[in-house]
């Protein structure tokens, strides 16, 4: 996605929008299928989604309904009660703020967590390796006032989507379901009410970070197992 990782940083707020990240996965899906990607036309295609992208893959099954065969989201519901009161509690800042001599040339409207305590609060809970923290702090990636005030919007039922959905999320995911992860992760049914399958598996004493916990060997086996009952 434009923003993240070794992409390049174009304007935080017009241009890293997530309806750009929607457009951008979807014209990707169509190369594959139309053989542009190494000369192999792919005729099933799964996406695998983590909070963010766990919510742009929602919006792609909604606008684009064929475009997936399978929907595996990671660490994401529909209640958007929580999400921006984790924003807060992250304190995040400007990347260049930050550290000046590592993130200097980023953009300002490219925001991160301030201190260790700030990535710890809304995405670590429970049974992981605490030593885990400070890797993950420092390799954590940047949010874009763009991505932030729309992808909310994103988060939508998808009636015409027909494949399988899996689902998993941490039982004390802050982000997305508050205090503890109730009813909010089986919201995936009546948002994808035409969907083949359902799969909703809840990771007990974990975070947000699913995969960064004890049980993340445990969402991959999870992941595997849907993806090979459904013929990939």
């Amino acid at each position: 996605m434009a923003g993240v990782g070794n992409s390049s940083f174009p304007d935080g707020l017009r241009e890293t929008q997530t309806q750009v990240y929607v457009e951008t996965v979807h014209q990707v899906v169509q190369q594959l299928r139309d053989g542009k990607v190494g000369g192999v036309k792919w005729n099933k295609i799964a996406l695998v989604g983590f909070s963010i992208g766990g919510i742009v893959a929602n919006s792609i099954s909604a606008q684009y309904p064929s475009d997936l065969s399978a929907i595996l989201f990671q660490g994401i519901s529909w209640d958007t009660t929580w999400v921006f009161p984790a924003f807060i509690s992250g304190l995040q800042a400007p990347a260049a703020q930050i550290d000046p001599e590592r993130w200097g040339s980023i953009p300002p409207l490219y925001e991160t967590q301030s201190t260790r305590e700030g990535r710890e609060t809304p995405n670590f809970y429970g049974s992981f390796d605490r030593g885990i923290l400070e890797t993950d702090f420092y390799y954590r990636d940047f949010d874009t006032i763009g991505a932030a005030i729309s992808f909310t919007y994103h988060l939508v039922d998808a009636p015409e989507y027909r494949g399988p959905v899996f689902l998993g999320i941490g039982e004390y995911d802050s982000e997305f379901c508050g205090i503890r992860c109730i009813g909010q992760p089986y919201e995936v049914y009546n948002r994808y009410p035409e969907a083949s399958n359902h799969t909703v598996q809840v990771y007990e004493n974990t975070g947000h970070q699913v995969l960064l916990h004890h049980t993340g060997t445990r969402l991959m086996e999870d992941s595997l197992h849907f993806l090979r009952s459904h013929g990939f």
